[in-house]
């Protein structure tokens, strides 16, 4: 059996989703950027094709999505939601809890993969510093 990855409408519905029901700034607006569709499909065909295990590519969905910043609002949001829910489609139990100082350390390159892929497993993971 294969790894079952989200579609593209899929994580923009998720977009959605998260912004109803996760308020955080006044001017929160679900929506794409101009190229946005691409930039999921991009970021799937790079969890599709890259190596590794199943945290491997989950890895790879939450730091292209934030990287990418493919919605107008609630990219890390969106992304860790996304990535959650993908290891849990897969089977996977995932042990991480939503941590936002870590999301924007992602954001600013602050984490490899093999730190990501640690913390989605339950690991700790360095303090984020600018």
């Amino acid at each position: 059996m294969g790894i079952k990855y989200p579609t593209a409408d899929e994580i923009t519905e998720a977009n959605r989703r998260v912004l109803a029901e996760i308020k955080e700034k006044k001017g929160d607006r679900h929506g794409l950027v101009d190229v946005g569709r691409k930039r999921i499909e991009t970021v799937l065909d790079d969890a599709i094709l890259g190596r590794g295990d199943i945290y491997d590519k989950a890895a790879i969905i939450l730091r292209g999505l934030i990287k990418k910043h493919p919605f107008v609002s609630g990219n890390r949001r969106t992304a860790f939601t996304v990535t959650e829910a993908f290891l849990e489609l897969n089977g996977e139990h995932p042990l991480v809890i939503h941590d936002s100082e870590v999301l924007q350390g992602i954001r600013e390159e602050f984490y490899s993969l093999d730190e990501i892929k640690h913390w989605l497993k339950g690991g700790k993971i360095r303090e984020f510093k600018r």
